[in-house]
């Protein structure tokens, strides 16, 4: 059953005009976009799972990402009290998985966790970001900003 509560959501932190439309009517509902009764908002497929985790191709990708992957816990967790040893392999688990299907050459792990006042997070559901970043024309990749905060 998704989470409720006023939250759940925090539509001051959407990156761009579209995504933060579809988190205001998110927060409307009260409901954890990504608990599993209520992963409905998302527009990618799940591409693998592994027990309590699955990973997806974000839907609002940031800037200068190639690849821009969520792994997302099934359960609600907020906190990284909330996490176990056998979470944290699932998380390494999924991110290894898609380098090696996508060909990921290099790029970030991340994760915000509690307080989306303080992390910069739209949705306080704990979730992971794999962001592969675009390849620059001569020289280094571009920059992918990763806001917390």
């Amino acid at each position: 059953m998704a989470t409720k509560g006023d939250h759940v959501v925090n539509p001051r932190n959407a990156k761009s005009k579209g995504y933060g439309k579809v988190i205001r009517a998110i927060a409307d509902t009260k409901q954890c976009p990504f608990c599993p009764d209520n992963f409905k908002y998302h527009k990618k497929p799940i591409l693998r799972r592994s027990h309590g985790w699955f990973i997806t191709e974000n839907s609002w990708p940031y800037k200068n990402s190639q690849k821009h992957f969520l792994i997302i816990a099934l359960k609600h967790k907020e906190t990284l009290a909330e996490l176990t040893l056998a979470d944290t392999r699932d998380i390494l688990h999924l991110a290894a998985w898609a380098v090696k299907t996508y060909g990921i050459k290099g790029g970030g792990l991340t994760m915000r966790f509690g307080d989306t006042n303080y992390t910069g997070a739209t949705v306080a559901h704990l979730h992971a970001h794999l962001i592969y970043p675009e390849a620059g024309k001569k020289g280094p990749s571009k920059v992918v900003n990763f806001p917390i905060g």
